[in-house]
């Protein structure tokens, strides 16, 4: 590279670090195609808090910054490395961001902004600012997300952060988190980050964590709708699922009005109409929402497991199965509009499992190896070693695929598989071989 291209490049370092210096709302970044310099400019672009630079200077400019730094920064045979100083650290800072703008699946580099960081050279909120503006260009980039994880971790070890100050950085989290997943489908890097956002949260005692699963899983259910075939927004779903049944029953109604729903009138609905013929009671709809938590779930299981002393929660059960079978309804309508999607029948095995283990605890079984086994209760000592590997005896058996909520969802998944088998969705015939093989209904079938 001769002098004119070395000092071209300074340039360029100098124009970029001036862009990123003065304006703190820089929100994207990329390469923009230009074959060649015609018009003797900088070929740094900045518009309306976008950066640019022309690609005709990339590889130059990256095989300068990436030449020295390497030369001078790392550590090579029979040389030490320079260590981040009040000397040189603004010329390194310089070189790591150009660099990492260009090419940021360098977890080197990133290591070494962590150094900067932990000596106070770089601002963890600067560089919050720095690796969204890299994640603008490159939504994938799992370097990027383990390093802004690795800088909130840094944030949330002060343990006086206020909460107002927590639900900001959260808000700005979770907002980027959409923009990687917006521009790159089925982008599990952004999920995955959305994920450890919540999980993180539920170890701070500044910040209220059960409005925040009641405003994921509200996201989640409007994302999903517009986006059926991303598997991975249908995990995090799943996750929204799980921590919904987290929520205290006083948060109930708050969680209801938020997603503008009722959950018991939408369940009474499908057991109204999926009632086995051997139920000989009134069940109708206005009969059912009659019925209180407890008399609803003696209706729907009639058993409770004697091998365990422990009390049963039926009302937060009984809340769980309702927010399952609206999953159900909501999954129906996604089908029957986008017709042939296999990830929305992937989700449904999902439901379908969470409701028939639901079932499994409540008589105190679970399957093992395809075999249904008793489970044993910790809290309660009776005979675990032997209870541990006991095989289910056919009355017990009787007692599960006889009970009324499993003749209802058995039902109901019938009409459903049938419905879009008329409909030619093939995927219908494989969802009825994961009820009998996977989840072992072959003969109760």
């Amino acid at each position: 590279m001769d002098e004119d291209k070395f000092a071209l490049v300074e340039k360029i370092i100098k124009d970029v670090d001036n862009v990123m210096m003065k304006n703190a709302e820089l929100y994207a970044f990329d390469i923009v195609p230009v074959e060649a310099n015609f018009q003797n400019k900088s070929p740094v672009l900045h518009l309306e808090n976008c950066l640019g630079l022309e690609s005709w200077c990339v590889k130059h400019v990256y095989m300068y910054c990436y030449s020295e730094l390497m030369d001078k920064y790392f550590a090579k045979p029979k040389r030490k490395a320079q260590k981040p100083s009040s000397i040189n650290a603004e010329r390194l800072a310089r070189l790591l961001n150009l660099t990492l703008l260009i090419n940021p699946e360098l977890n080197t580099l990133w290591n070494k902004r962590r150094e900067m960081v932990l000596h106070h050279f770089l601002q963890t909120s600067h560089e919050l600012q720095f690796s969204k503006l890299v994640l603008s260009r490159k939504p994938k980039c799992n370097e990027a997300f383990a390093y802004r994880r690795w800088l909130l971790n840094e944030i949330f070890k002060d343990t006086t952060l206020q909460s107002n100050l927590i639900t900001s950085i959260v808000n700005d989290e979770l907002y980027m988190c959409e923009l990687a997943a917006e521009k790159s489908p089925n982008n599990y890097h952004s999920w995955n980050h959305r994920m450890w956002i919540v999980n993180i949260l539920k170890k701070n005692k500044n910040f209220d964590v059960k409005f925040l699963f009641i405003k994921e899983y509200d996201f989640s259910e409007r994302w999903t709708a517009k986006h059926v075939s991303d598997y991975s927004c249908f995990h995090y779903r799943q996750f929204c699922i799980q921590n919904i049944f987290l929520i205290s029953i006083e948060r109930w109604n708050c969680f209801e009005n938020n997603i503008n729903s009722n959950f018991r009138r939408n369940f009474v609905k499908i057991l109204a109409s999926n009632f086995p013929k051997h139920v000989t009671i009134q069940t109708s709809e206005d009969d059912l929402l009659t019925y209180s938590d407890d008399n609803l779930v003696d209706l729907l299981l009639s058993y409770t497991n004697k091998n365990c002393n422990c009390l049963k929660d039926n009302v937060a059960m009984l809340k769980k199965i309702e927010v399952l079978f609206y999953e159900l309804s909501l999954n129906n309508e996604l089908l029957r509009f986008y017709k042939y999607h296999e990830t929305m029948w992937y989700h449904r095995r999902f439901i379908v499992n969470k409701l028939i283990t639901i079932m499994y605890d409540h008589f105190g079984i679970n399957r093992q190896n395809g075999v249904l086994v008793k489970s044993s209760c910790v809290k309660c000592n009776i005979d675990v070693t032997r209870q541990r590997n006991a095989k289910i005896v056919r009355y017990d058996g009787n007692r599960i695929y006889s009970c009324t909520l499993f003749n209802v969802l058995l039902n109901y998944e019938y009409k459903f598989i049938d419905e879009r088998r008329n409909d030619g969705d093939n995927y219908a015939d494989r969802h009825e071989k994961y009820l009998r093989f996977v989840e072992g209904l072959n003969n109760v079938i």
